[in-house]
């Protein structure tokens, strides 16, 4: 029997006290019933979302209060609880780079758990073999993206991000939002001056400290580049990787094999338009044999019903228009979803 991916802590559905009825509601009720089915999120991604949220805002706060002078403040786990609902009621966590960041992880973790259950393996073999590679910078980067891996699981293997997985904008403001939501707690036992000073010190100490480059992104595609350095990154390499779900290797590859920023790889692999998806292919030099294969194996998980008809998408896409699709995916990201946003809404962008 395929194995279920883990149900999160502070699902959705939680009990909860009853919500009040009337008009106090009508605004987000509307909003909410008329969402498109297809997009909204499962109940296993939000609540894997949520998790991954409060374990980040926890390590944040627990990070913080580790900065503090001796016996101000201790752990706790229900005021980190505390701390997230009111920062959530605030909307200081509604921020695009982080929730983008939450729901690729989501992506991730169910893409990876379902190809693994077809192949009856729990864990990736493709990459874990590299650890023994002949070249030993390739094999350094390996164990260095298994280790920061195995770090972001919890105890349960649970999915977890981490501080510096965030662009270094969005962390360096996540780690001040997280000190602000602290001071009521330390202004009633220290004064207000006290708690302002020793927080806004104890923020740009963390701040300064995050490392990008042990992001789990950073260290991904540093090992796809000594792949393709030592000549290694194959297709049969890529195949192995795809069929296990490992679909943010798959994106490094095709970045790297593109030019392109593997965010931009991620979300054309993962846009579920196989027009998009065969450019992207086309782009980054695949073979039919190996886009075939690619398909024939989780296809269906990047959201690819009909590989029969995406493999003819492949066939018939003339060099113009991958050209064309070349010269959009080398612009600026905020560009693209700038088009994207005008042609969501019947613009003309040609």
């Amino acid at each position: 029997m395929p194995e279920e991916w883990p149900i999160a802590a502070w699902a959705a559905d939680q009990n909860a006290p009853a919500r009040p009825a009337g008009r106090g509601r009508l605004a987000t009720v509307r909003a909410d019933f008329f969402l498109d089915p297809a997009k909204r999120l499962t109940e296993q991604e939000r609540a894997l979302m949520t998790a991954m949220l409060h374990c980040l805002v926890g390590d944040i706060a627990d990070e913080l209060r580790a900065e503090l002078p001796k016996g101000w403040a201790a752990a706790n786990d229900d005021g980190n609880a505390a701390l997230v609902a009111g920062l959530s009621s605030a909307g200081l966590l509604n921020e695009a780079a982080l929730i983008a960041l939450l729901l690729r992880r989501a992506d991730e973790e169910r893409i990876a758990t379902a190809a693994r259950a077809r192949t009856g393996r729990r864990e990736a073999r493709s990459l874990q073999g590299l650890v023994s590679h002949e070249h030993g910078g390739v094999a350094a980067a390996a164990m260095a993206l298994i280790l920061a891996r195995g770090r972001r699981r919890d105890r349960f293997g649970q999915c977890l991000i981490a501080l510096e997985d965030l662009p270094s904008a969005t962390g360096e403001a996540l780690v001040h939002v997280v000190a602000a939501a602290l001071r009521s707690e330390l202004a009633a036992a220290h004064g207000a001056a006290a708690a302002d000073a020793e927080l806004s010190a104890a923020a740009s100490r963390l701040a300064e400290r995050i490392d990008r480059e042990r992001s789990i992104d950073r260290l991904g595609a540093a090992l796809v580049r000594l792949l393709d350095e030592a000549g290694a990154l194959s297709d049969d390499l890529l195949l192995a990787a795809a069929h296990e779900g490992e679909v943010g290797f798959v994106a490094e590859v095709l970045a790297r094999r593109s030019a392109i920023p593997s965010q931009s790889a991620f979300a054309e692999l993962l846009s579920g338009e196989p027009s998009r998806v065969m450019a992207m292919f086309r782009i980054a030099g695949l073979s039919r044999e190996a886009s075939a294969g690619l398909l024939g194996g989780v296809g269906d998980l990047l959201g690819l019903r009909d590989p029969a008809e995406a493999i003819g998408v492949f066939d018939r896409m003339t060099d113009d228009q991958t050209g064309e699709a070349r010269a959009r995916l080398t612009t600026a990201p905020s560009y693209r979803a700038a088009l994207e946003a005008l042609e969501d809404h019947g613009q003309r962008t040609v």
